[in-house]
């Protein structure tokens, strides 16, 4: 093999790991009845878009990819739209609206008790803005967890997540029963 063909070679597979900002003035979103999203980038249109954020407990509006699923079943990123915010008004609420539904993740705002079963689940009875809510966390080691030092993100045992942005603003009860867990 020679070195232009190994070059060539190295482009097709590093392919994937290129960003591809896209230049949201060209950027076109239309919501289907389906609730998917269609795209229309620089002419080309694409289907049944996941929009889907890279940065999702730190950032809701930057660094969002695009992505479809192309016709061979495979995972296709048409690129990243850095900042939202420079989107058109009505593009970016159809955008905001549809990645608000995806990542929607109720916040804690009291914890007033934490019970262990022993077999690797823990019952987190806790107030969110979803109301009153008692939530089954498996493995909570791994699905019950301090991201930083005051961020608290929690998935349960069907998938829901549920987040506390900052565990030193709840009240000192709910503070301490979490203190065992976190």
């Amino acid at each position: 093999m020679n070195e232009n063909q190994i070059n060539d070679i190295d482009q097709q597979l590093y392919k994937i790991d290129r960003l591809t900002l896209l230049d949201c003035k060209q950027i076109s979103f239309r919501k289907e009845k389906s609730g998917f999203l269609t795209l229309t980038y620089k002419g080309e249109t694409f289907h049944r878009i996941d929009p889907t954020r890279l940065i999702p407990f730190f950032s809701k509006t930057t660094y969002i990819s695009l992505s479809y699923e192309n016709g061979e079943r495979e995972f296709c990123e048409v690129g990243v739209i850095k900042d939202m915010k420079e989107l058109d008004e009505e593009q970016y609420g159809i955008l905001d609206s549809f990645l608000e539904y995806k990542y929607y993740m109720p916040e804690i705002t009291k914890v007033s008790g934490i019970r262990d079963n022993m077999q690797g689940s823990i019952f987190v009875r806790a107030d969110t803005t979803s109301g009153e809510k008692t939530i089954c966390v498996r493995d909570w080691y791994q699905n019950f967890r301090m991201l930083t030092d005051k961020y608290l993100y929690v998935n349960d045992a069907d998938g829901n997540k549920y987040f506390c942005s900052d565990i030193n603003k709840l009240d000192r009860k709910s503070r301490s029963v979490l203190e065992m867990f976190t």
